[in-house]
């Protein structure tokens, strides 16, 4: 991270702009916990949105938005999902990997992360070879399919 703070706060600036214009979190929502007061608790929540291919211009194949502390949004397993991040201090890259086997198939996809957690905001931008290696190194965040893990 830079130690200059004008240059950390115009990437966090540019970083929550970009997640806006691709509609993952309307800059309304963003602002509201501020407007609230300090008598809110501290907002915890995150929007993923995967996109098919290598880059964030393939169309969007999975969104999910996730709100913790109480449980709730889209994410198809918000609970393990909190826990995870909340590990983490709601820092995507610091996101401990799964020990899972993934099939070695080129099926390229990126994901588009935000997360605003006790007032940081993180945001990521990265690609995976496939949707598996994508949930496996996300702790199992990344995996934003119906179906149940035992």
């Amino acid at each position: 991270m830079p130690k200059n703070p004008s240059l950390r706060k115009r990437r966090i600036r540019a970083a929550l702009l970009s997640v806006a214009a691709v509609g993952l979190l309307p800059l309304t929502a963003a602002a509201a916990p501020a407007a609230a007061g300090p008598t809110q608790a501290a907002s915890r929540e995150a929007s993923i949105a995967i996109h098919a291919g290598q880059g964030t211009g393939g169309p969007v194949i999975a969104r999910a938005t996730l709100r913790c502390f109480p449980v709730g949004g889209s994410h198809p397993r918000p609970h393990s999902a909190c826990r995870s991040l909340a590990r983490v201090n709601g820092d995507f890259q610091k996101l401990p990997p799964l020990n899972r086997n993934c099939p070695k198939i080129h099926r390229p996809v990126t994901v588009v992360a935000k997360s605003i957690w006790q007032g940081n905001a993180t945001f990521i931008v990265r690609g995976y070879p496939n949707l598996c290696t994508a949930a496996a190194d996300s702790a199992g965040i990344f995996d934003l399919g119906r179906r149940a893990h035992g």
